[in-house]
């Protein structure tokens, strides 16, 4: 219920109408290990794939991409979450070895916190809600006219 929840705010509120109607996704695992035990690493790769098949239902379309980061161990836990993965949507996902580079690409630097390689601070989990947005978090190319054409809600 809580990822609905978050998609249909992101939905309703963050998301630019005609500018912004994708999202990409960063999955950071880097405390995965503290907060679940390796034996339930099975059902929640089960919990995850039928969050994975809810969405595509409800969400179709809109996610371009999910880079899953700081996957700890080796790479058996890769190939498990790989393998859960149905093989029209592998491209979709990645597991990225230069996280830095690979973000780069993708986002301006002040849209990405220090620890993917941008300039927005880095924000522990309790800081993450109520959702903020950053100085140009709508890209520095808008122009004054794309801006005016913003709703006021936004």
């Amino acid at each position: 219920r809580l990822v609905l929840f978050v998609l249909e705010y992101a939905i309703r509120f963050a998301m630019v109408p005609g500018h912004v109607e994708n999202w990409n996704v960063i999955l950071d695992l880097s405390n995965v290990v503290s907060l679940i035990s390796p034996l339930h690493v099975a059902s929640m790769i089960s919990t995850a794939t039928a969050l994975g098949v809810a969405l595509e239902k409800v969400y179709a379309g809109r996610m371009v991409w999910m880079k899953i980061v700081n996957m700890p161990g080796s790479g058996l836990l890769r190939s498990v979450v790989n393998s859960a993965i149905p093989s029209d949507k592998k491209k979709k996902v990645m597991f990225p070895t230069d996280l830095v580079t690979e973000m780069a690409n993708d986002f301006e630097p002040n849209q990405l916190e220090k620890r993917y390689g941008g300039t927005a601070p880095d924000l522990e989990a309790a800081e993450t809600y109520p959702f903020r947005f950053f100085p140009a978090c709508r890209g520095s190319d808008m122009s004054q006219d794309a801006e005016a054409q913003v709703p006021e809600w936004t």
